[in-house]
């Protein structure tokens, strides 16, 4: 009788908890985390899943039928564009971001030097990257490219790349690596995060609430 009104119990609380998935560029890593967990203390019946990567990447798994709640882009212009063709509901700028110049403590000058950006492709931090180029002191150097923002950090603190041009808020984690330059951000374009509900959201008003939590909160938070 016991397992029996156990299984029921388990059946009706998968019947009725909520989840949502949401598909947040990998820069937003830790601040996504941070906030998740403390949403679940208010609201411990939702489940929140998380789909790191890069935005391009993301942008085009949502536009090919991913299943996702919420989108979260570190650029503005995708999110606009996605919006623009009925993807989403809406978007709204949540944060703003600089760009950094890191370089791997045990680096040295006396060799051909390897700069690591994202792939300007699908990485909006790779876009912003190319757009601060020419302002670098670095004339001899060999571009690879990261998937993500997270992977060009990974390659500098793993002495794969001597140099890597990463979200200022990303610098934070370092510990093999160090901060050389802050860009102005007159260099490049505005780096804004911006959010949004997908249109194929069976969590609407799930999803909305946890924008809603979010908005005001900024890095540090």
């Amino acid at each position: 009788m016991y397992k029996v009104i156990l299984i029921f119990f388990i059946l009706i609380q998968s019947i009725f908890s909520k989840e949502i998935l949401i598909s947040g560029a990998a820069s937003l890593k830790e601040y996504l985390e941070k906030n998740i967990n403390e949403y679940k203390k208010i609201n411990p019946d939702l489940n929140i899943s998380l789909n790191l990567g890069g935005s391009g990447t993301l942008k085009r798994q949502l536009e090919q039928g991913g299943n996702v709640d919420i989108i979260f882009l570190a650029n503005r212009e995708y999110m606009i564009d996605l919006k623009e063709n009925n993807y989403i509901y809406n978007e709204d700028i949540i944060l703003e971001n600089s760009l950094a110049l890191i370089k791997n403590k045990k680096s040295t000058l006396d060799k051909n030097i390897i700069l690591a950006i994202g792939d300007p492709k699908y990485v909006p931090a790779g876009q912003y990257s190319i757009e601060v180029l020419n302002s670098l002191p670095l004339k001899d150097y060999s571009l690879v490219y990261g998937k993500d923002v997270r992977s060009v950090l990974s390659y500098v603190e793993l002495g794969e790349a001597d140099y890597g041009i990463v979200y200022l808020t990303d610098t934070k984690i370092l510990k093999n690596s160090e901060v050389i330059q802050v860009f102005s951000k007159t260099l490049h374009k505005p780096i804004e995060y911006s959010i949004g509900i997908s249109k194929d959201s069976k969590n609407k008003k799930e999803a909305e609430d946890f924008i809603n939590f979010l908005k005001g909160k900024d890095w540090n938070d």
